[in-house]
């Protein structure tokens, strides 16, 4: 009688789980992953995608910035495969400026989630250090309207100062999303991550594998940042994999819905400093100066935003 009652329970909580939010549920990740080829989820992969596709059909009426061949290039590989690099595009000056900002205003109005990191939200940026969005210029800002065919606004973002983690808590406990994983965000999202320091190997870089690699690693079954299998090493060893290393103001931009990405951990003496902010389509001009709510994230993450 009791397994019958338990039975009953679990069916009854499917079916309400199910009811409020199927595409959560099975058999749509199962689906998901199949069909995509990633970890981001069945709603975030199906609404990325209408959302991309409306405002690149959109930009067919839009007039992108002038952008020399090698940049257009580097635009359509990026979107073929997810993931792209570039240096020299920001001024030194201007990354020293922003970073002595940053850190300062991280030390008065930041949050330590631990004792290895130090984070200063994008929705303080605007008080305490406004230059972070100079890092949109003309260059950055040509190369991603022709990246995503037209407008696009800034909606969210972080600046990180990482440290050393030692091993012992490492085995405890996931301390910088350094493990690989998908963001649970819509497709239509790009991720660009700007250095703020001189980064080698020992910095602990943020590393990423392309959407093609991403695709056949879920498909032979990786499904969670928890596995440490052989797909695990796998992934470690793809020659599409791409660090984060560089010059400060080295810029990497990621769609880290569809590609497969973790944080590294720098070596004991190192530590990172790095800028992250989460871009979108829109249509109604692109203004680099301020965050805007991104409207798909209502749908896709049930995220009613009001900037």
């Amino acid at each position: 009688m009791s397994n019958a009652i338990t039975f009953t329970k679990r069916v009854g909580s499917f079916a309400k789980g199910f009811a409020s939010d199927p595409f959560t549920h099975w058999p749509f990740p199962v689906i998901s992953r199949r069909v995509y080829g990633n970890l981001a989820g069945f709603r975030q992969n199906l609404f990325g995608s209408i959302d991309t596709t409306i405002h690149r059909l959109l930009g067919l009426f839009h007039k992108n910035p002038p952008c020399d061949a090698g940049t257009r290039k580097l635009a359509a590989d990026l979107r073929k495969y997810g993931l792209a690099k570039a240096n020299g595009w920001i001024e030194p000056a201007t990354i020293a400026t922003i970073r002595t900002r940053l850190v300062a205003a991280a030390e008065t109005a930041g949050s330590n989630p631990s004792e290895y990191m130090t984070i200063l939200e994008a929705h303080a940026f605007a008080e305490h250090a406004p230059e972070v969005f100079d890092i949109f210029n003309a260059r950055v800002n040509g190369f991603l309207e022709h990246y995503f065919g037209g407008p696009f606004l800034v909606n969210s973002g972080a600046f990180r100062f990482t440290r050393h983690v030692p091993e012992h808590v490492l085995q405890e406990r996931e301390v910088y999303s350094d493990r690989w994983h998908s963001d649970s965000g819509p497709t239509s999202m790009l991720a660009i991550f700007v250095l703020l320091n001189d980064l080698g190997p020992d910095g602990g870089p943020t590393s990423a594998i392309n959407i093609s690699a991403t695709k056949d690693v879920v498909r032979q079954g990786y499904t969670s940042r928890k596995e440490s299998g052989h797909l695990t090493a796998q992934i470690e060893n793809d020659p599409t994999r791409v660090e984060m290393t560089g010059p400060a103001g080295t810029i990497m931009f990621v769609n880290v819905a569809r590609c497969l990405h973790r944080a590294g951990i720098p070596t004991e003496g190192n530590h990172r400093e790095w800028l992250q902010f989460r871009l979108f389509p829109c249509r109604d001009g692109t203004d680099t100066t301020r965050l805007r709510a991104a409207k798909i994230l209502k749908y896709t993450n049930r995220i009613d935003q009001d900037y």
